[in-house]
């Protein structure tokens, strides 16, 4: 139980350095509906990995797991765009081993990164049918490996990080979970109908860029062969 506060609090200064804050709101559950959408990158079975791997990161408590969130959604659209294609990023031999401060030393382009990493991770066992102790300690394995694991996992947990406390129009942070588990109030343009009310604690509910109920008017997709 400790353990799981510490990364909670890790998550919420990461966020904005603010403290949790209780809200009370519905929590659907990743594999609950039937979903036909397809994915723009994923494969089901990929995307039934990468659900595993960021619930791991952030599992459900009061506030919704990541892929409850939407976190794969959110990873699924990054590899499809410029960012998974590798823009920016100088790909071009030799690749050096290196050292960790030298930041990121593949020749993969995030996506590649993740279809390849993926594969050979599936390769050491299916994470999607653990427990959630297994799913922990596989994912810590994966990373302690020598390799393309160890940079997968570091990339995912990049990735979650982002897409749990993103604005919703990038399809994570559903229903604003990331900003209600640490008090954030988004993107309020202006408080005029506030302003003459002194020494009032103002809590007004989240709200993202495209102003939407819920940030976005796409639910995260379910995943799909994943059980309950």
């Amino acid at each position: 139980m400790a353990k799981r506060f510490s990364r909670r609090a890790v998550l919420a200064q990461i966020a904005v350095g603010a403290g949790v804050a209780g809200f009370g709101f519905p929590i659907p559950h990743a594999y609950s509906a039937s979903d036909d959408r397809p994915w723009a990158f994923f494969t089901d079975d990929e995307a039934r990995w990468i659900a595993a791997v960021v619930d791991v990161f952030i599992p459900q408590d009061e506030f919704p797991s990541a892929s409850q969130a939407g976190v794969v959604d959110f990873i699924d659209n990054q590899m499809a765009t410029q960012y998974g294609e590798g823009d920016g990023l100088y790909l071009e031999p030799p690749f050096p081993a290196g050292v960790p401060e030298q930041g990121y030393q593949l020749e993969f382009t995030p996506a590649q990164l993740l279809r390849q990493g993926i594969e050979q991770a599936r390769q050491l066992g299916e994470i999607a049918t653990m427990d959630a102790t297994a799913r922990a300690a596989h994912v810590e394995e994966l990373h302690q490996r020598e390799g393309i694991t160890s940079v997968l996992i570091a990339e995912i947990w990049k990735l979650t990080r982002q897409g749990y406390f993103a604005d919703p129009i990038y399809l994570g942070n559903h229903d604003y979970a990331g900003w209600r588990m640490v008090g954030f109030p988004g993107a309020h343009a202006y408080y005029t109908e506030r302003v003459d009310e002194h020494r009032r604690s103002v809590t007004p509910p989240p709200r993202g860029i495209a102003h939407d109920r819920g940030g976005s008017p796409f639910p995260p997709r379910a995943i799909r062969g994943g059980a309950e």
